[in-house]
């Protein structure tokens, strides 16, 4: 009788230090997903432009180094014109969070689907990075269709449209941070913060006849997506013990019952 109180009680306690591991873990999860003092971003307001990108690439001599001729490079023109959306900047100055230990930032993500359709597509995720929001210009200007509109281009994603399609566009903005969720299997990347709501739609129809103004490009008016950061040490460090606390209580639970039955034999 004694011997199965003491293997209840053994029972009863392995459960208990596995609640609470669980607990740790999910304690971790949440820490790294709950943000206070992060202000929600303004619904953003945009037009399209056409983004002309080409250049000039100027003629260039120089001289065979085995028979002293002169050589003559031709030059010639690169045509790079694609649209984007020019995105009103509001106001904001990236900070860093040291109770979160995460620079906190400010994101644009962009979302299309077919005019007949009711699921939307994104074009960024957090996995990849997000464009960020240049706060020393206006506007922030991000390139993701070809010149006509018929083409999405963007971070390694392409679709094309047949002429005539009609097709839906939204931006969203976004500030917080990016990083792994140790909480959740494989620990995927994920965004941690405030968010607008998707703006007004705009529809286009391909290809796109409507004139647009046009931009010429600086290094701070086509964003690049944001490269993610690794995850902090010691959210890592957290659940790492946490598994291993569960695997051990486990461990020596069934240890201790084998060895009670063994006495009992």
């Amino acid at each position: 009788m004694l011997g199965v109180k003491v293997l209840a009680l053994a029972f009863i306690m392995a459960l208990l230090f596995s609640a609470l591991a669980v607990a740790v873990l999910s304690r971790t999860g949440q820490a790294s997903t709950e943000v206070s003092g992060i202000t929600k971003p303004s619904i953003p307001e945009f037009t399209l432009v056409l983004v002309d990108s080409s250049y000039d690439v100027p003629t260039t001599y120089s001289i065979d180094p085995y028979t002293g001729e002169n050589i003559t490079h031709q030059g010639y023109h690169v045509e790079d014109k694609k649209i984007g959306m020019k995105i009103k900047n509001q106001p904001f100055t990236s900070y860093h969070d040291y109770s979160l230990g995460q620079t906190i930032g400010f994101y644009y993500n962009i979302r299309f689907k077919g005019h007949f359709e009711k699921e939307w597509t994104e074009l960024y995720r957090a996995s990849d990075g997000y464009p960020h929001q240049w706060s020393d210009l206006n506007y922030t200007v991000i390139t993701f269709l070809s010149e006509t509109g018929t083409t999405i281009e963007s971070h390694g994603f392409s679709k094309t449209f047949p002429d005539g399609a009609q097709v839906d566009y939204q931006v969203e903005a976004m500030i917080g941070y990016i990083h792994r969720d140790a909480s959740k299997a494989f620990a995927p990347w994920v965004f941690t913060g405030e968010k607008s709501g998707w703006s007004k739609t705009l529809t286009l129809t391909v290809p796109i006849s409507t004139q647009l103004p046009t931009i010429t490009p600086s290094p701070t008016t086509t964003p690049e997506p944001t490269p993610s950061q690794e995850p902090q040490q010691p959210e890592q460090l957290v659940v790492i013990i946490g598994v291993a606390i569960t695997v051990a209580v486990i461990g020596i639970s069934l240890g201790f019952l084998i060895y009670l039955m063994k006495r009992k034999l």
